[in-house]
């Protein structure tokens, strides 16, 4: 694979979160609108945070060449520890395509009342034929779509504000009921550390391929505000009309509201933003699984059958219930990892001597 330049790391780095939960408006609605206007706040600290521990992920790789997800999140030579951690990275990506996949069940159950299950079993099916693409394959994708994905949320934020004003951008009141989400602070802090979770196992093949620096610098940060422009549009856009956000998928209805077509063509981007997003945390996990045990390289399709099992079983749980659950649980968990993360960059700055 060639390296990566300043353009396919931003975007690949966007891609790593732009998949149903984010697109769709269900996570930025739960996580940040929920808390009324300081939702707006609780982003732009998120997207601070994206960009750092982005750069601090990249710049590990390249000091050091570790591709290991658990001796990049432990950063201490304690085995167990980091089976643990491992285990849990590897639980998260597979949750995150569960979670894609239910999106995409409900997506299409909205749009053309497909039943869900029969939509989830299509989708598992494609990603699982799709994973042996590899990390080449997800960047191309990503490269390809991000851009789309953006213009997208541009313009349908532009429609809405046509249709219905932009009066109600900054009138967003405090309706959070989920206890795990005390307040916008605890939210954005966890929003940001399942993310990244998430991330890391996509992330982290590619950091060999980034020869420069700036390369990192200048890519991460492209990436935040990408990803910037794309919350901001979709949380101003359900703003303006909040019945929308009532849907499992509230930027499909917010479309439908402005015409039939438009819901469908969202309905479109949004399942190409969750094929990318599922199939880098396949990929991603099976990087993982093939990295710890070597001799899984030629049982792939045993283990992508497994997967696949219970990738469906688990998206029948429903796309809404699945966000505002499992979401929040993983990013408490993944904060402690964030920190050991942390520590390993301030490690590796120490014994290497090499500036940020």
């Amino acid at each position: 694979m060639k390296d990566i330049k300043t353009l396919s790391l931003a975007f690949a780095y966007t891609g790593c979160f732009l998949g149903a939960g984010f697109v769709s408006g269900q996570e930025l609605w739960q996580f940040f609108a929920a808390f009324g206007n300081a939702g707006y706040l609780g982003f732009l600290m998120a997207t601070v945070l994206f960009v750092f521990f982005g750069i601090v992920l990249l710049r590990i790789t390249q000091m050091t060449g570790i591709e290991d997800l658990d001796r990049l999140i432990v950063p201490w030579d304690i085995p167990w520890l980091r089976r643990m951690a491992g285990g849990i990275t590897a639980l998260f990506l597979l949750g995150v395509v569960i979670i894609m996949t239910a999106g995409v069940g409900a997506m299409l159950s909205q749009l053309f009342s497909l039943p869900t299950w029969i939509g989830d079993a299509l989708f598992v099916l494609l990603i699982t034929l799709m994973a042996l693409t590899g990390v080449a394959g997800m960047v191309n994708a990503f490269s390809a779509l991000v851009p789309l994905l953006v213009i997208a949320a541009l313009l349908f934020a532009v429609a809405a504000f046509g249709t219905y004003g932009t009066g109600a951008v900054f009138r967003l009141t405090n309706q959070n009921t989920n206890p795990l989400m005390p307040n916008w602070f605890i939210a954005s802090l966890t929003y940001v550390a399942y993310n990244i979770l998430g991330a890391i196992g996509i992330i982290t093949p590619l950091g060999k391929r980034v020869r420069q620096r700036r390369t990192i610098y200048a890519g991460i940060s492209l990436g935040g505000v990408l990803l910037l422009g794309v919350a901001g549009s979709v949380l101003a856009s359900l703003a303006v009309c909040p019945s929308a956000a009532e849907a499992e998928l509230p930027m499909v209805a917010l479309g439908s509201s402005l015409h039939p077509a438009l819901g469908r063509i969202y309905g479109i981007l949004l399942l190409l933003g969750m094929f990318c997003n599922a199939l880098g945390s396949l990929v991603g996990l099976l990087f993982y699984l093939e990295q710890k045990r070597p001799a899984l390289q030629n049982r792939r399709p045993y283990i992508l059958a497994a997967s696949a099992l219970l990738i469906w079983g688990g998206s029948l749980g429903g796309f809404g219930q699945l966000v505002g659950t499992l979401f929040p649980i993983f990013g408490y968990i993944s904060i402690l990892f964030l920190l050991g993360l942390l520590l390993r960059y301030v490690r590796c700055r120490r014994d290497a001597k090499i500036p940020t």
